[in-house]
């Protein structure tokens, strides 16, 4: 067929049905992909959401079984004096205390102001900060007993925690006495009382 013999009308016609075919045909397609696309991104938000929710309760979790494992711990430290303010009141009425149970001859203290604390190790301590507070004792004893009787009334009946960091004995004379109110031994010792205290100086409500 002769190319002048074409009825080029009807083949306009398919032309343009073709290609207005493609056109609607590539919108689909690109539409298509770009609703993939945005369901692939609405799916990574839901499931990035999803894992941070999941974490956030594992971590309640979490916290709920610390809680339960530690608190009743938390509470003893708290009323025994360890957690929040010193108890430097109760620390010297025990100190007398012991010193007229056990009759020591003379008995002097003196407490320094308290100071942050240093551990010689690495301690993880968050939120909170340890402080001490140096106690120096001068005590005159009929015998060497008397200090640890001394220290085992403190570990009994002072609110908080204490180390011996220095003690020194020293005999007065070369013959013991069997006199009560004899210092046959001068003790000097230095105690050092600890404390955990919030870091922004707030106080710990239980």
């Amino acid at each position: 067929m002769k190319r002048e013999n074409l009825d080029w009308s009807y083949l306009r016609r398919a032309i343009l049905f073709f290609a207005a075919a493609a056109v609607f045909s590539s919108s689909i397609v690109a539409g298509a992909r770009y609703f993939e696309r945005r369901m692939e991104a609405g799916y990574q938000r839901d499931e990035t959401r999803f894992r941070s929710i999941s974490r956030r309760y594992l971590t309640v979790d979490e916290d709920e079984d610390l809680i339960k494992r530690y608190f009743p711990q938390f509470i003893d430290l708290h009323k025994t004096g360890v957690l929040g303010e010193e108890h430097r009141l109760n620390w010297i009425e025990a100190l007398q205390n012991a010193g007229d149970k056990i009759k020591l001859p003379a008995l002097g203290y003196e407490i320094r102001a308290q100071k942050n604390y240093l551990p010689g190790f690495p301690v993880t301590l968050g939120k909170y900060e340890i402080f001490v507070s140096e106690m120096n004792l001068d005590m005159q004893l009929l015998h060497e007993g008397d200090l640890f009787e001394l220290l085992d009334i403190l570990n009994e009946r002072a609110n908080g925690r204490y180390s011996v960091s220095r003690c020194e004995l020293t005999r007065n004379f070369m013959e013991v006495s069997d006199d009560p109110g004899a210092g046959n031994v001068t003790a000097s010792c230095e105690l050092e009382w600890f404390s955990i205290k919030l870091a922004d100086g707030s106080e710990i409500e239980v």
